[in-house]
């Protein structure tokens, strides 16, 4: 009986200790992107707001200080790719640097990078899940609790796995509950533009805008990671460059700054005054300095600032051709962009589903499915090219 009562009590510790561990993690993730918030307002609305050339000289310290960090601290923290790639090959995420790398990635978002938070919230709640892993397979070890065994099937599995879904429960609610209000509002007010079914026709061509943009950013990528290759070696040279760049471009640009998810309605409602040229300008600025920042060491995440950035190049055409509405031209070229860049297009489609109003979703269905349509026919071309040459060479 009394180890029964004791096996008891031991369940109900696990069971605490999970929502707990869970809970810090919401809470440490929720507090990261205020403390953000708060230094990005601090440093911009109150310390340099009356400096000349603000966004120059203050980017540009923001490069001097990524370098500093990149060289004293370490690269850190990961890329959302190559965090995705560890999480999926080991079940784990290291966080032995997990400080260094929110210091880092704090200081870039803070200072202004054209990156979002995702990266850093990635790194978060990825570290600290596998720190929170350990510590219950510590308290399962000390008090000869068993270990979920491994079983084909998934219901078992799900079950044995209680502790885990605990914490993500507890992480979730601690998140969610923690964050109100600081997004509040939505990244775009669609409210003034009512959906209609020839929305679905301009998303097309909207969507091949968006791809288009989607392509251009995948190529500066690879060409920007090529030119800026030299200068691994000097973290605090190829930080200030890409500060340099970031603050000058803002002098001309001011929607350039930032990920992004305060500025995207703002630039939306304001589509008509700012005009083709700058919206135009503004889209392809903002491609080119959010690789530019990840490949001069400043860190973030690269999806809200592309996404922004599709929507500068859709309005920009709808500014050109007024016949077009804003909400179809923002939301076609963005999702058609993300789903450009991301390995899966559908995902994209999820996104751009959680992230809008429902009632718009079929602008995102035409406009990603222009983009598998389009990589399919591609695919299929560079196949033909290829069995042609196969041919070529047997025949020779």
């Amino acid at each position: 009986m009394k180890s029964v009562i004791k096996k008891i009590i031991l369940i109900i510790s696990l069971a605490l200790l999970a929502t707990l561990l869970g809970g810090l993690i919401g809470a440490v993730s929720a507090e990261l992107l205020h403390f953000i918030e708060w230094g990005q307002h601090l440093l911009w609305e109150e310390f340099t707001r009356s400096l000349p050339l603000q966004t120059l000289l203050v980017a540009t310290l923001g490069g001097v200080l990524i370098g500093l960090c990149q060289r004293y601290l370490g690269d850190h923290p990961k890329g959302i790719n190559e965090a995705v790639s560890e999480i999926s090959e080991t079940g784990r995420l290291d966080y032995a640097h997990l400080p260094q790398g929110m210091l880092t990635a704090s200081t870039s978002l803070i200072f202004g990078a054209s990156l979002g938070p995702e990266a850093a919230i990635m790194d978060v709640m990825g570290g600290m899940g596998t720190w929170a892993g350990d510590v219950m397979r510590s308290f399962r070890k000390r008090f000869d609790l068993p270990e979920p065994e491994k079983s084909k099937n998934w219901i078992k599995n799900f079950i044995q796995k209680w502790p885990t879904i605990i914490a993500y429960l507890a992480g979730g609610f601690a998140f969610v509950k923690l964050l109100d209000g600081l997004y509040g509002g939505g990244l775009l007010d669609l409210s003034a533009h009512a959906f209609h079914w020839t929305d679905l026709l301009w998303s097309i061509p909207l969507g091949l805008v968006g791809a288009a943009g989607g392509w251009l950013y995948l190529k500066l990528h690879q060409w920007l990671k090529k030119w800026i290759a030299p200068l691994k070696q000097k973290p605090i040279l190829r930080g200030t460059l890409g500060g340099f760049s970031l603050g000058l471009t803002a002098l001309f640009l001011p929607f350039v700054l930032f990920s992004g998810q305060h500025l995207l309605n703002p630039m939306f409602e304001q589509a008509a005054q700012l005009g083709f040229w700058v919206l135009l300008l503004t889209g392809l600025a903002r491609l080119l300095l959010t690789s530019l920042m990840l490949n001069t060491g400043w860190k973030g995440g690269q999806f809200l600032p592309i996404m922004f950035g599709g929507a500068a190049l859709g309005l920009s055409i709808s500014a050109l051709l007024p016949a077009i509405p804003a909400s179809v031209a923002a939301l076609a070229a963005m999702g058609a962009l993300t789903a450009v860049v991301l390995p899966k297009p559908l995902i994209a489609l999820v996104l751009m589903g959680l992230m809008f109003p429902l009632e718009y979703i079929g602008i995102s269905i035409v406009s990603v499915g222009t983009v598998i349509l389009w990589k399919s026919i591609t695919n299929r071309l560079h196949m033909s090219e290829r069995e042609k040459t196969e041919i070529v060479f047997a025949s020779d």
